[in-house]
């Protein structure tokens, strides 16, 4: 039986307190599924323990078998046509609202979730490799396109894996020990980009993945990883959260190589203005 099918079941039998606690789990699923017991206790506003007790309630043996349940369930999402379906009956005020709101829970959720030691480490080797390979495919392509592009215009040598016409293999045989990879990668998990990651990694390139909050199948495809919440209202999966992950590191990277940023800013200006634009 899944977790929101069990709190349904068990609705009539909960205590006061019980009724609180399974309001605000069934809105907050991913929360439950990548918290701390600490933390997930803090959020409800009681105890450990009475999360403990709850989740026995429910019919796990505790809060790891629930949080386990959880993430496996988040982990097997639906096929296309069924999340279409999800949608279906919304009013599109409804939904609208429910959108802005879901995005708003996986900014926090992200946040949440980042290490300052991985989101500094990530930065570092940015700032210090040769070069940098940007990798994302289907619907992550777009993200790799935009720090492709964002970061290409403060530091050289940053290669967008394209992939396009096949061009792949070819474009990454040259990585060696002393490049990054900066990769998007999020379920359902591509094949090919797993098997890059794998080989750049074989060649000593580091691998910063950033992907979702559940990330056990990928894990050996990073060496420091950056979880984002991607849960959305539409059929697809949200990439609100990676896309303001992305633009930190970004800045942050700025932030940190300022004259390097300011360089080759200045080149990329020299080249737009002389004539790249329509009417200058």
């Amino acid at each position: 039986m899944k977790f929101l099918e069990r709190l349904a079941q068990n609705a009539p039998l909960f205590t006061r307190s019980q009724q609180a606690i399974a309001a605000f789990m069934q809105n907050n699923v991913e929360a439950i599924a990548f918290s701390t017991l600490e933390t997930l206790s803090r959020q409800i506003g009681v105890s450990t323990t009475t999360v403990i007790r709850f989740s026995r309630a429910i019919g796990y043996s505790g809060f790891s078998d629930m949080q386990t349940a959880v993430q496996n369930e988040i982990q097997q999402k639906s096929s296309l046509p069924e999340r279409l379906d999800s949608i279906g009956h919304e009013s599109s005020n409804q939904l609208l609202k429910d959108a802005f709101e879901m995005d708003h829970e996986n900014i926090r959720l992200t946040l949440a979730a980042q290490k300052d030691a991985d989101l500094k480490q990530a930065v570092d080797w940015v700032s210090n490799s040769d070069c940098v390979y940007i990798l994302g495919m289907r619907s992550s392509f777009s993200l790799a396109y935009y720090m492709a592009s964002r970061l290409g215009e403060i530091k050289k040598n940053v290669r967008f894996i394209q992939s396009t016409g096949m061009l792949y293999p070819e474009e990454i045989v040259g990585a060696e020990s002393g490049d990054i990879c900066i990769a998007y990668l999020f379920p359902r998990y591509s094949k090919t980009a797993t098997n890059i990651l794998r080989w750049l990694r074989s060649r000593g390139v580091k691998v910063i993945l950033i992907t979702s909050m559940n990330y056990t199948a990928v894990q050996s495809c990073g060496d420091v990883i950056l979880p984002c919440a991607i849960r959305s209202v539409a059929y697809k999966n949200s990439l609100t959260a990676p896309i303001c992950l992305t633009n930190y590191l970004v800045a942050e990277f700025a932030r940190q190589n300022y004259e390097e940023s300011k360089e080759v800013l200045s080149r990329t200006e020299s080249v737009l203005s002389s004539g790249y634009y329509l009417g200058l």
